[in-house]
């Protein structure tokens, strides 16, 4: 907003300054090159007056004879030597050629006597002394001109200021997740339209989310009735041999973990996600579920890495389980033998990597992966399955714990799963 109000205040400064220098510019050469003209023609009758008084008298007597004149002027008439003046070599030709030359810094008209090496001075005038007065007067006037604009302006922008702040702040709550942030402007206030039109955004925002979460739950009961059911009369049929049996009853497992992964993704997907908060033990835990993994999986070399000290967390388990779970399950699908899992503590941020052996992901499809429903090539066939949706689901759980996770490439070739999120707490 100071960004608003600067840019605002030198705009009207520089309109008013250009306007200033217009007139400024008119004034000088009409009315200020008038009186320059004018009180060159009088110094040149002076000056030849002058002249004409010392025409018989020796140089030598010259100061004498002008002392002892009556001239009543406000100024000083001397001779002086041609060589007391500083001239630039256009300066010096005038002046040599009988013209009035005007010293503005020293307020002095000077004019050479004809046929000697003498200067006939006068000065300093008080016109030119008030010249250069006015000019640092304007100097003046602009710059409390320049303060007394900044007033008004700063006047008329504060109430507007303040109310664009109000609406700035209102919508980074709602863009926080706080759906129910409403903003009220006064009926008199230039912001009042918009604060409707906001109000308005927020209700249909808020009716849109309510309407996917009612689509979203019934869409999943709607799926889950018939495949009970179907899976009931599969145990109840004997017309089918084992082996289709367990091909029916494999594919309605995957229908039914699809179902949870859509839901999962359908939660997490909001503007802000509520978070069940416990202190859990970070090295326990992965402890525990990597014992499992190696009595799940003991072809597999899994190594584990893990601060000296005990780490503890306030974080939502049950979201964590997830994080965990589909970071293995994404490593195991694509491991030749080895699985890395690695906790790292630092005073800003704690990060869980996990890391695998196989082929690894491209740097272009790094980003890519993370998207929903977004398989690479080699996890299309059946022997990898994977729906698309599991580190989509992290990417979610990181944006809800004010974390990140990336992907890069690990000690062993393959894929480096990075999922970090701030020590403070959440």
């Amino acid at each position: 907003m100071r960004k608003l109000f600067v840019q605002f205040y030198l705009l009207l400064f520089a309109c008013f300054l250009v306007m200033t220098m217009l007139v400024g510019l008119v004034y000088k050469f009409t009315a200020e090159r008038a009186g320059r003209q004018s009180l060159d023609d009088l110094m040149k009758s002076s000056l030849y007056l002058m002249r004409s008084e010392l025409d018989e008298i020796p140089p030598k007597d010259w100061n004498k004879t002008i002392g002892e004149l009556d001239l009543n002027l406000s100024f000083k008439l001397r001779i002086e030597p041609l060589t007391k003046f500083t001239l630039n070599a256009s300066g010096m030709k005038r002046l040599r050629a009988g013209d009035i030359i005007a010293l503005d810094k020293e307020y002095t008209f000077i004019q050479r006597v004809p046929q000697s090496n003498y200067v006939l001075a006068v000065g300093p005038v008080p016109y030119l002394f008030f010249l250069h007065q006015m000019r640092l007067l304007d100097i003046a006037l602009i710059a409390l001109i320049a303060f007394s604009l900044a007033v008004p302006v700063f006047i008329w922008m504060r109430p507007h200021w303040q109310e664009m702040l109000k609406l700035e702040s209102a919508a980074q709550r709602l863009g926080g997740g706080k759906l129910d942030e409403r903003i009220h402007f006064d009926p008199d206030s230039s912001f009042q339209r918009l604060g409707v039109a906001f109000n308005q955004m927020a209700d249909n925002i808020n009716a849109l989310i309510a309407s996917k979460k009612q689509l979203i739950d019934g869409i999943a009961h709607e799926l889950r009735t018939p495949l009970v059911r179907l899976r009931y009369r599969l145990e109840m049929s004997d017309n089918l041999s084992d082996d289709e049996a367990r091909g029916l009853n494999r594919d309605i497992s995957e229908l039914e973990g699809l179902i949870d992964e859509l839901l999962t993704f359908a939660r997490l997907d909001r503007p802000q996600t509520d978070l069940t908060l416990s202190e859990l033990n970070l090295s326990h835990w992965l402890r525990e579920r990597t014992a499992e993994l190696r009595y799940i999986h003991p072809e597999r070399q899994i190594l584990l890495t893990l601060p000296d000290t005990p780490t503890t967390a306030r974080v939502d388990v049950r979201l964590m389980d997830r994080v965990l779970d589909n970071l293995i399950n994404n490593a195991l699908r694509y491991s030749q033998r080895t699985l890395r899992i690695s906790l790292d503590v630092d005073e800003s941020q704690r990060v869980l990597a996990v890391e695998d052996d196989g082929p690894g992901i491209p740097k272009q499809e790094r980003e890519r992966v993370f998207d929903p429903f977004v398989r690479l090539d080699p996890s299309r066939d059946r022997a990898t399955g994977g729906c698309g949706l599991g580190l989509a689901i992290v990417r979610s759980i990181a944006v809800a714990m004010k974390g990140q996770v990336a992907v890069d490439t690990s000690r062993d070739g393959g894929a480096r799963f990075r999922f970090s999120w701030p020590s403070e707490e959440l």
